[in-house]
């Protein structure tokens, strides 16, 4: 059985990043840089906004999302 560690070597070298988005939560407003991915496995997800804590976004398939905290809102 391999490693933790060796499997997430093995999934990024799986992954392609194909294009950068801009996402923006819904409830809150926070705004997010977005880089799409393709992946060996299908899988599920969903991700969870860094400033209100409430799921953003849910997918599943082998096209993945990796989110990354652009801005706040001001009333944040």
């Amino acid at each position: 059985m391999r490693s933790l560690s060796a499997h997430a070597r093995a999934m990024a070298d799986q992954t392609r990043q194909s294009s950068i988005d801009e996402f923006q939560c819904a409830r809150c407003g926070a705004v997010y840089d977005v880089a799409i991915t393709r992946l060996a496995l299908r899988a599920e997800y969903d991700v969870i906004c860094n400033v209100c804590q409430k799921v953003m976004n849910e997918w599943h398939g082998t096209v993945g999302r990796a989110y990354k905290l652009k801005s706040q809102p001001a009333h944040a």
